[in-house]
């Protein structure tokens, strides 16, 4: 007969999500907790490690911004621009990248305590410190919502929650895989854990889902991400493999979420598949490339596909990589010239991954391009550049391109300024968009839509997003759910 242990709460996952679950856990009167990570520790930290973790929350003014960042000093708030992003700011956001599809009452939930979860944060030992962006006429520009990410990046926050966890006597377990729940769609008591040569059963008062997605199993995504989908490269954690969202659906955990959509953003054609390293200074991942706005981006054809001025980075990223992936091989090229580049949000420091050139000719050759193609391409995008509009990279400048298809709605520059650089591209995946359902006490809902007994979850298991994703959401989601589920976790093992 299998070892049976038994605690207070128990916590799937060891990634950002799953340490503030237990962490909310422990504050909230659960006596023993224990954390289940299946990664050995060398890899612990689930997306979060591999990110810089940025926070979209809501804020009236530089004293919101104080409240979060603690060591700021006045000189340098006073060059943020801060126009002020409010709750309903945040859900309009919500609803219009998911196509008004996210679940209205967790989107409310998430924008009403985004501030408070980060503050929370704060008030444990997690340290902020604003975005890097390049100064404009001496003034710093944020896109919506976004000011702030954690101190060392991703790494350095998953590092901070560990010592939080010993310090709060959190029991944390690595190379500890869950392979089955005890229980049912009507109640959860426990799991089976597999560690080393034993399995064994704990159970607890409560558990809390924080496991991830599905997007680190090429066949998962094969299955429900499309054509090409398996050739995807993951950008986070390789232990993101869909086993424990798999089991929840088998004992009768509600499907919610987008099943055919995921973060899938444009990396680094040469970027390696998986756990893809942060850049040296923590500010974000090394193979991303999120400057398109300032550029245009062809297939391997010499094409243009999609419209890089959409709208801000922050609303189009997550959906930019699917667009890549569509295209002949799943490859593409970013082109910029000088004036671009001097926009790049953290420098134009990628020096062993891009080709430059004097010309657009010389540039054809470099990349094995027609040389008739892109020039081609280019002269085209030029012309149709409108010359009555003021091109304004702080904002939404309107300044479009005209009888051109696809167009560019904004930042509609002609490239023209030598030298010229091409970047090659191609699609990466950061996490499933198809999860479990849950309530806004953060409990697990069966097919009936009638919570699960003792089953909470947050993080990427959670169902949520359709179609797009609005940048540095899913770390304030984490915040916000695992510490509700936390706190409702708690409470409910102390009645059992």
């Amino acid at each position: 007969m299998a070892r049976q242990e038994i605690c207070d709460v128990i916590i799937i996952g060891g990634g950002s999500a799953a340490f503030e679950a237990a962490v909310a856990a422990r504050q909230a009167g659960a006596e023993k907790v224990i954390m289940l990570e299946k990664a050995p520790i060398e890899q612990f930290g689930g997306n979060a490690r591999h990110s810089h973790t940025g926070f979209r929350c809501v804020y009236k003014d530089a004293d919101d911004i104080r409240r979060i960042v603690r060591n700021i000093d006045e000189e340098s708030l006073s060059q943020f621009h801060l126009p002020g992003y409010s709750s309903d700011d945040f859900v309009n956001d919500l609803n219009r990248v998911t196509e008004n599809r996210i679940d209205q009452e967790l989107a409310r939930l998430i924008a009403d305590e985004s501030l408070e979860a980060v503050c929370w944060m704060g008030d444990l030992g997690i340290k902020f410190e604003p975005e890097k962006h390049i100064p404009i006429n001496g003034r710093y520009f944020f896109e919506p919502g976004i000011i702030v990410h954690t101190e060392g990046g991703g790494l350095g926050q998953v590092m901070k929650w560990k010592e939080l966890g010993e310090e709060w006597d959190v029991d944390f377990r690595c190379d500890a895989k869950v392979v089955g729940f005890i229980g049912d769609h009507r109640k959860v008591e426990g799991v089976t854990v597999a560690s080393g040569d034993e399995n064994y059963e704990l159970k607890g008062g409560a558990l809390i889902v924080c496991a991830g997605g599905f997007q680190a199993n090429s066949e998962m995504r094969a299955r429900y991400l499309g054509p090409n989908a398996d050739l995807m490269k993951v950008r986070g954690s390789i232990y993101d493999t869909g086993e424990v969202l798999n089991m929840l659906l088998e004992i009768g955990a509600k499907a919610t979420g987008h099943w055919q959509g995921a973060h899938a953003t444009p990396i680094d054609a040469n970027a390696k598949d998986g756990a893809i390293p942060l850049r040296e200074d923590g500010h974000g991942n090394s193979a991303n490339r999120y400057d398109y706005m300032f550029g245009i981006t062809i297939n391997s054809l010499g094409q243009r596909f999609y419209d890089e001025g959409e709208s801000n980075h922050s609303y189009t990223y997550a959906k930019t990589g699917r667009a890549v992936l569509a295209q002949p091989a799943g490859v593409g090229f970013q082109i910029y010239d000088q004036k671009g580049i001097s926009l790049f949000r953290l420098g134009a420091e990628y020096t062993d991954t891009y080709q430059e050139a004097g010309t657009l000719t010389e540039l054809a050759s470099k990349i094995g391009m027609q040389v008739e193609i892109l020039n081609h391409t280019v002269e085209n995008f030029n012309a149709a550049c409108s010359k009555d509009v003021d091109f304004d990279p702080t904002r939404l400048d309107g300044k479009s391109t005209r009888n051109i298809s696809p167009p560019k709605s904004n930042w509609a520059e002609p490239l023209t300024e030598p030298p010229f650089r091409a970047y090659p591209i191609t699609c990466g995946i950061t996490f499933s968009f198809g999860g479990v359902g849950i309530n806004t006490d953060c409990q697990v809902i069966n097919n009936s839509n009638v919570p699960i007994e003792g089953l909470y979850a947050s993080g990427d298991i959670v169902g949520l997003f359709f179609h797009n994703y609005p940048s540095c959401t899913g770390q304030t989601r984490n915040a916000v759910f695992s510490y509700k589920a936390g706190q409702n976790a708690a409470k409910y093992a102390a009645t059992v």
